[in-house]
């Protein structure tokens, strides 16, 4: 590789570049450190907090419960589906763990740090509920602990919607913000393809 400064020349030899190479800090790297940073704290925090509140709420009386916390069992998913099959959602459960962990791994982990604390968030609930589904399979819990109430009737719609945990909100939030930044992105993208053709 040669560099020119006025009517001087000068030859680089690739050991050269491969040492100068080195010593500059990879920028590839740098895109792969927000997993560390941003990922596993969310996680932990989401799988923690969702263990300590079941585990706290579960042992209240019910009648010493606000109106917006009830204790409930669920051996289904989202809205009781699967009631009647816990031990095909718990198997189904142990599959899709590794699954999101190798997409994660895969795709997201060298994102930034908005996909990363949003998956974070999405597996620290799937494992929070998946403690809850094989504690049930030992005969230890009734199903997933649910416990909090969202009453829309306050504003003006007659429905409650169904009883959830930390866990639910972790996954919820979490895959509703990769949605809509996959649609952030997609039309910046297809801003800049429109810009460049004018």
């Amino acid at each position: 590789m040669t560099k020119s400064y006025g009517k001087r020349v000068v030859l680089r030899t690739d050991q050269d570049a491969r040492m100068s190479d080195a010593l500059i800090p990879s920028r590839v790297d740098s895109t792969f450190r927000p997993w560390a940073r941003w990922f596993f704290p969310v996680m932990v925090v989401v799988l923690i907090s969702d263990q300590l509140t079941k585990w706290w709420i579960f042992r209240q009386p019910e009648s010493s419960l606000p109106h917006w916390l009830a204790k409930h069992s669920n051996t289904g998913v989202a809205w009781g589906i699967g009631n009647q099959m816990p031990l095909v959602v718990t198997l189904i459960t142990m599959v899709l763990i590794p699954l999101l962990v190798w997409v994660w791994w895969k795709q997201f982990r060298p994102c930034g740090a908005v996909e990363n604390l949003a998956f974070g968030a999405v597996l620290g609930g799937a494992l929070g509920n998946a403690i809850d589904r094989v504690a049930t399979q030992f005969g230890q819990l009734e199903g997933v602990r649910d416990f909090l109430v969202v009453d829309l009737n306050v504003i003006g719609i007659s429905y409650i919607w169904p009883t959830f945990n930390i866990a639910d909100a972790g996954i919820s939030c979490g895959v509703v913000a990769l949605a809509g930044l996959s649609f952030f992105k997609r039309s910046v993208s297809t801003a800049q393809d429109n810009r460049a053709v004018i």
